[in-house]
C-alpha cells in the first residue's frame, strides 16, 4: 500500500533505518538543525548503500539522505544517529517525527516534538506507555487501527497485545501514525534510488 507506513517496520528488518520528518522545514534545514557540525554541506544524490558506506565510525558517525513528502521534509539517517534522543529543540517552530529502529537494543521507537518540546513518545510493538506533554494524541487512531488494545473493549484487554505479533503491531502503529499526521514516505525511492546527502555526524551519538 503506498501511502502506508508499515514498510518501515519491514525496512527495520534487514535495513538500520533511522528516519526523522518535519513539518515547518525544508530538508536542508532539517539537516541543519540534526547535525553535530556547521556548515552542513549538502552533497550529490547517492545510493542507500553509499551513504552507509560513507560511515566509518571515525571521521563520519552517520550520513543522511534527504527529500521531501508533501507537506513533510525528511532524512533517512544510516550509521549512529541520535535517533530518539534528538534535542527537541530541533522542532522549535515545526514538527518533528522520529522512527528509532534501535536495531541492537530493541524496542523501535516513535517520538513526536513540536515547537521544542516532546508531545509524544512511545515504543513501537512492545505495549503501549506513552510519556509526553500530549500521551493521548494517537490513541484513538492506534485503536483504530487495532495496533493496541482498546481501552473501551473486554476483547482487546483479555490479552491483544500477547496475541499480535510484535512486527504486525509495529506494521499497525506506522500506519496509524501516517493516517494521522498525513505522512507518506516514499518506499522506493529511499531503499533503491538516490536522494542528495548530507554528513549529519561527525562525532558519537550523545547516547554512547
Amino acid at each position: 500500500m503506498p501511502d502506508s507506513l508499515e514498510w518501515i517496520a519491514d525496512a527495520w528488518n534487514s535495513k538500520g533505518l533511522y528516519i526523522t520528518c518535519a513539518r515547518g522545514l525544508s530538508p536542508q534545514q532539517l539537516a541543519e538543525r540534526m547535525a553535530d557540525h556547521q556548515p552542513v554541506e549538502i552533497k550529490p544524490a547517492t545510493t542507500l548503500q553509499d551513504a552507509s558506506s560513507m560511515v566509518d565510525m571515525s571521521q563520519v558517525y552517520c550520513a543522511g539522505r534527504i527529500g521531501q513528502a508533501g507537506d513533510w521534509a525528511f532524512i533517512v539517517e544510516s550509521g549512529a544517529s541520535e535517533g530518539w534522543a534528538l534535542d527537541p529543540a530541533v522542532s522549535r517552530g515545526a514538527e518533528v517525527l522520529l522512527f528509532d529502529p534501535r536495531p541492537d537494543d530493541p524496542p523501535s521507537f516513535f517520538s513526536y516534538h513540536a515547537n521544542g518540546e516532546v508531545q509524544l513518545h512511545f515504543e513501537l510493538g512492545a505495549g503501549y506507555d506513552p510519556v509526553g506533554a500530549q500521551p493521548d494524541l494517537l490513541r484513538p487512531a492506534l485503536e483504530e487501527a487495532r495496533a493496541i488494545a482498546s481501552q473501551d473493549s473486554i476483547d482487546d484487554l483479555l490479552g491483544m497485545d500477547e496475541e499480535l505479533p510484535t512486527h504486525e503491531q509495529q506494521r499497525r502503529a506506522l500506519t496509524a501514525i501516517g493516517t494521522h499526521f498525513g505522512l507518506s514516505l516514499p518506499q522506493e525511492t529511499i531503499e533503491s534510488g538516490r536522494l542528495p546527502t548530507v554528513i549529519t555526524r561527525t562525532s558519537p551519538p550523545s547516547t554512547w
